[in-house]
């Protein structure tokens, strides 16, 4: 794991461990929420770079790809660990719908499935740029198939 990821990771336990043991019921919710956006800003910080290759805005690297990919898939096994704690009761400033506590199975495997994408997506590094952009489209269905049942349209 990179000294980066591991270094966001550990920080966000140091900043949440406490609130998690020690607090009212909103604090823990707003720290679960707060987790969460923290480790999805993470994912997306990885993704950006991969967007920008498939269009064409910066020049393609296999080699940040796959790396960034093999992040991703790291961290999206780790999206429902951090929506286990049910805040729908809650008044948050969050995007995440209450569906997902309503069918947390379902939500389960799809960030699984999309961690499955991202894996194939760090593969595909190895067979050139076209198979990139496939498993980019398909990184990015998995991704939608989320969002449009479990994130807040905007």
């Amino acid at each position: 794991m990179p000294k980066l990821l591991f270094s966001l990771i550990f920080s966000a336990l140091l900043i949440t461990a406490p609130l998690t043991f020690a607090a009212s019921d909103d604090e823990r919710a707003q720290a679960a929420a707060e987790t969460r956006q923290g480790l999805l800003k993470v994912v997306v910080s990885y993704f950006g770079p991969i967007l920008g290759m498939v269009r064409q805005q910066l020049p393609y690297d296999g080699d940040v790809v796959k790396n960034n990919a093999e992040q991703i898939a790291t961290l999206l096994p780790m999206i429902p660990h951090v929506f286990q704690r049910d805040t729908s009761a809650f008044d948050l400033d969050t995007e995440a719908l209450d569906s997902i506590w309503e069918d947390y199975e379902d939500f389960s495997e799809k960030a699984a499935a999309s961690a499955q994408a991202a894996s194939n997506l760090a593969a595909a590094t190895a067979d050139g740029q076209g198979a990139v952009m496939k498993a980019f489209g398909a990184l990015g269905g998995s991704c939608k198939a989320c969002h449009d049942n479990y994130r807040e349209q905007n």
